[in-house]
């Protein structure tokens, strides 16, 4: 028999698909065109050949590095529905023993804050809402998601998980507010997109770009980071923020953070049930004055 002239039937053009691994042990998977990978660090290639022969680790491992960037959002998803769906978390959170608890946890150190800087200040009134110095004067989040979008072409479904973090981070802002005046809040993370700004903008959280949130931790500052990465704690904790929520700091073969958690006490806050990968072994960090 002849042989077929029927053209052969191409083969689909598929994506390379990516496994990006996170400190927490998830394996998220990408087709890449939110997760691409890039070359760091080496401005061309005698460049790269020194510092391999240097034995820099560091380098090599900034070689390859996922570059995110913000979160697709449903095409139909609103500000008003996005803001509902967010209310309704923030219920669940507001609500929970998990929160009720950290809150009593934040009130005895708001207090001993109080206590402090009264004492400090003699010629100052006494009355609380008075801008005196004190030991936490702004708060960052670093890492907390989209609660929008899809990460990495949808993926990755984080968004009830960012919520319930939103929902902390904006209880814990209160908190404070309601003891001392003038403590701004700052938020940082690739993935935002535009709803994700007007949404925490529209709580008075003011959404920066890398590196600012990085450089704005000091010693006087609450960093809240229950979704930040190993490199990013790396970066921020040098800096011996007075409190922080988040991690587990233990454990992490991490000689910077090891430091860090040496010199601080903590509290773990109670398992959440509505979603336990919210704050799963997260806790509230704080010095030992």
């Amino acid at each position: 028999m002849p042989h077929s002239t029927r053209p052969k039937r191409p083969n689909p053009s598929t994506q390379k698909r990516l496994q990006v691994t996170d400190d927490n042990g998830w394996t998220h998977v990408t087709t890449g065109n939110n997760a691409r990978r890039t070359m760091r660090g080496t401005k061309s290639s005698k460049n790269a050949v020194s510092s391999e022969e240097q034995g820099t680790t560091e380098a090599r491992d900034r070689d390859l590095e996922p570059v995110l960037s913000p979160a697709e959002a449903p095409g139909r998803l609103t500000l008003e529905e996005l803001q509902r769906q967010y209310a309704a978390h923030r219920e669940q959170w507001t609500g929970s023993s998990t929160w009720i608890k950290l809150e009593k946890i934040l009130d005895e150190k708001i207090q001993a804050l109080l206590v402090r800087t009264e004492s400090e200040s003699e010629s100052e009134s006494k009355s609380k809402s008075v801008d005196v110095d004190v030991d936490v004067d702004r708060i960052v989040c670093i890492g907390l998601g989209s609660p929008s979008g899809f990460l990495r072409d949808g993926w990755v479904d984080r968004r009830s998980v960012s919520m319930y973090q939103l929902a902390a981070l904006e209880r814990i802002k209160e908190r404070f507010a309601a003891h001392f005046t003038s403590i701004p809040v700052y938020a940082q993370d690739p993935v935002f997109n535009n709803l994700d700004r007007a949404l925490l903008e529209g709580m008075g959280i003011t959404v920066v770009e890398d590196p600012v949130g990085f450089e704005s931790v000091t010693r006087n500052t609450l960093l809240f980071c229950p979704g930040a990465e190993r490199k990013h704690l790396e970066l921020v904790l040098p800096s011996n923020p007075g409190l922080v929520f988040g991690g587990p700091l233990e454990n992490t073969e991490s000689e910077v953070i090891e430091k860090f958690v040496g010199k601080m006490q903590s509290r773990a806050l109670e398992p959440f049930t509505c979603n336990e990968h919210a704050f799963w072994m997260t806790r509230l960090y704080f010095r030992d004055n």
